[in-house]
């Protein structure tokens, strides 16, 4: 079993006294991590609304977490999982947690629907803060939670090259960063998964959250989503290839994204003469399922940086943005980290070329960026270079990605 590092922010969220919000897409791991959790502490209770004598317990005596005997001086911690599926889940939390915030702590755990219910409202507002997990990365199986500042740090020398990570690599790349297909390492396996994963959150999450009445289209659509990955996205495109509305894909492409299929990243538009504005680039939560080997490498280096970037912000460590540099002339940079919107560091995808990309050195003078670096695909290159005060690298995708959570 993989340790997930999301303990850390488990505790904080205690820490602070609030609810913490397990979210994230679906097969991800939230149960086993919560469960994992929940032996940290010496007095818990677990209940799981998909389990009816569950169900029957909380509906008949709601809290049921204060009946019996407990030590007041000792932590208690509730883990309420896929509570969201009660009707009344949101009063329910709210009552629990004003009676009983001060002697309980409550986990609550979901799929992507919690993320995206959670926001249909204010009667939970100032009560809890979400913990988002992400499939797994070469830092989490490194067991690294580097902070922001320690990521900026690492950014002036090269990061060490870590025994096993190439392998992490390797295989995170070739079966995704969901924990089963990625400890099993079986492609039959991973396909017989995927399909069924794929399934379940499109034709009965996705379609019972929305009441959508032609799920087949949205399927559709979806299916359609892989081959727009690394570009701009054309929402009018998708919606005539798919035969619908503009409003009906737009919609459905924040579906995808509020279930955790999907990701999109804006362009920067700062200090960026003729740059794009408004079509933002999208990436899968499952990279494997992207069909170009380019793109399908560029798409996991997103979701690397996606989880370090949701991950910072969540553990409070600053506004720090994820963005993507495009012109009109086609000049484009793949990523952008930005804190407070002023540029941190560049980086660009190349499956094999060790030679620097144009569109870097050009955005890194323009936008007066500290440092740029371009991942390579292929293992064994460390290269840096430094000129008028700026620094740029050269470095394979394995070794430096382990700087990031």
């Amino acid at each position: 079993m993989i340790k997930r590092l999301i303990s850390r922010q488990l505790e904080t969220i205690m820490r602070h006294g609030k609810m913490a919000f397990l979210s994230g897409p679906r097969q991800v791991g939230k149960t086993t991590a919560a469960r994992e959790f929940q032996k940290t502490f010496s007095q818990s209770l677990y209940l799981n609304w998909d389990i009816i004598t569950d169900q029957k317990k909380l509906l008949k005596s709601p809290y049921f977490f204060e009946e019996g005997n407990r030590d007041p001086a000792q932590p208690f911690l509730v883990v309420l999982d896929e509570i969201h599926k009660y009707a009344r889940w949101k009063n329910y939390l709210k009552g629990a947690y004003d009676g009983y915030h001060r002697d309980f702590r409550f986990l609550v755990t979901g799929s992507g629907r919690l993320d995206l219910f959670r926001k249909g409202g204010d009667s939970l507002l100032g009560r809890y803060l979400g913990a988002p997990l992400f499939p797994l990365s070469v830092g989490e199986l490194s067991g690294r939670l580097p902070s922001w500042a320690q990521f900026q740090e690492s950014l002036r020398d090269p990061p060490a090259a870590k025994a096993g990570t190439p392998e992490a690599y390797r295989g995170l790349l070739r079966f995704s960063g969901f924990p089963e297909p990625f400890l099993k390492a079986d492609a039959r396996f991973y396909n017989a998964w995927f399909q069924e994963r794929k399934s379940v959150l499109v034709r009965e999450d996705i379609r019972d959250a929305a009441n959508i009445r032609d799920i087949s289209l949205m399927e559709i659509l979806s299916h359609l989503v892989p081959d727009k990955v690394g570009a701009p996205l054309s929402i009018n495109s998708l919606r005539e290839d798919v035969g619908v509305a503009f409003e009906t894909a737009r919609d459905w492409l924040l579906l995808l994204e509020q279930f955790f299929y999907l990701f999109r990243i804006a362009p920067f538009s700062g200090s960026v003469a003729r740059a794009l504005r408004k079509e933002s680039k999208v990436y899968l939560y499952d990279w494997v399922e992207v069909p170009q080997e380019g793109f399908r490498f560029e798409n996991m280096v997103a979701l690397h940086l996606h989880k370090a970037v949701q991950t910072w912000r969540a553990m409070g460590e600053g506004d720090i943005g994820l963005h993507y540099v495009r012109d009109k002339e086609k000049r484009e940079v793949d990523f952008l980290l930005t804190e407070k919107n002023r540029p941190i560091c560049l980086i660009e995808c190349k499956l094999s070329d060790t030679a620097l990309s144009p569109a870097l050195s050009h955005y890194q003078d323009r936008l007066r960026v500290p440092v740029a670096v371009q991942l390579v695909h292929a293992g064994g290159i460390c290269r840096k270079t430094s000129r008028s005060g700026a620094t740029q690298w050269v470095i394979s995708a394995d070794r430096w990605l382990g700087i990031l959570p």
